[in-house]
């Protein structure tokens, strides 16, 4: 565990290296920044040791069960890619970073206060991160960084390899609790759902109410997962932020599926999708972006 943990973030820095503009300067700057990277970690090492140590061996008894090291191989990369994106995440400027913004204030552009400095469309500034960041779209507590146009290919993959792990999770959750009562009927559901009633009514007690208590947190996150990951995928393939998405506004940005992946995945967007360190530049710099109905009238002029 401890190896998958250190290879993975050293291997972050190292290939971060190259490219400081890209690499934040503070990190975790705040004590509550601090304490929510570590119950993230906390909980993503509880949910694998918990499926590994605790379900794996109710389901298989036989300690030496082959059956068990697909899960292990499955668990041991989702757990990989999961810490992967939120460190890249974590690490990676989402705005204007080093970059000098340009004096003169251009059409479409406008001036921030706070930084005393022209922002482009789409950008706005981020009290929080105190820069202004472009293509924002919000600022993500559980990484303690704006998601922006450098991040939000690593904040999406965050929350699908967290959405992923807990999907596994209570898949095997759900095997478990068959072999616990043989069915999913009414006392099934309530142990799954409200452990401290199975409890009170005598359906579960000791270590089956513990195992109910993690299984309900599973299903919980995961549904709160699930609703953030449909939220969020569903603005990336329309082209658009959440900002945009609240406004009614963005929809000349939607240039079709295929485009609006890449502008959020990178030029690689094809297999960036499967591992935040699979290099993928992104396709322009954050400033100017092509717009629909021009795209349109190109293609009708040729």
């Amino acid at each position: 565990m401890c190896f998958v943990y250190n290879f993975c973030i050293t291997y972050i820095y190292i290939t971060m290296q190259g490219n400081m503009e890209e690499r934040r300067k503070v990190i975790l700057k705040t004590r509550l920044d601090k304490i929510v990277c570590a119950v993230i970690h906390c909980l993503m090492i509880g949910v694998f040791l918990f499926e590994l140590l605790v379900i794996l061996p109710k389901i298989y008894e036989d300690d030496y069960n082959v059956r068990k090291v697909p899960h292990i191989i499955a668990g041991l990369f989702i757990l990989f890619n999961a810490v992967a994106s939120f460190w890249k995440f974590i690490l990676t400027d989402p705005g204007t970073g080093s970059v000098i913004l340009p004096s003169l204030l251009k059409p479409g552009w406008r001036f921030c206060w706070k930084c005393e400095a022209n922002y482009p469309p789409r950008s706005y500034h981020c009290f929080i991160c105190e820069q202004c960041v472009l293509v924002r779209d919000h600022h993500c507590i559980i990484g303690s960084n704006c998601v922006g146009y450098r991040t939000r290919r690593y904040f999406l993959l965050m929350a699908f390899y967290m959405w992923f792990a807990l999907l596994y999770a209570n898949l095997l959750n759900m095997d478990f609790v068959w072999e616990l009562f043989h069915s999913f009927g009414s006392r099934t559901l309530l142990t799954m759902f409200m452990p401290l009633l199975a409890w009170i009514f005598g359906i579960a007690e000791g270590e089956t109410l513990a195992m109910a208590f993690f299984s309900s947190f599973c299903i919980i996150t995961f549904l709160y997962g699930t609703a953030i990951l449909v939220f969020h995928m569903r603005n990336t393939v329309k082209g658009r932020t959440t900002h945009e998405e609240a406004k009614g506004v963005g929809s000349k940005y939607n240039l079709g599926l295929e485009e609006n992946l890449k502008s959020t995945f990178g030029v690689n967007w094809k297999f960036a999708w499967i591992c935040p360190l699979i290099p993928s530049p992104m396709p322009g710099d954050g400033f100017c972006f092509a717009e629909k109905e021009l795209l349109e009238q190109s293609g009708k002029s040729l």
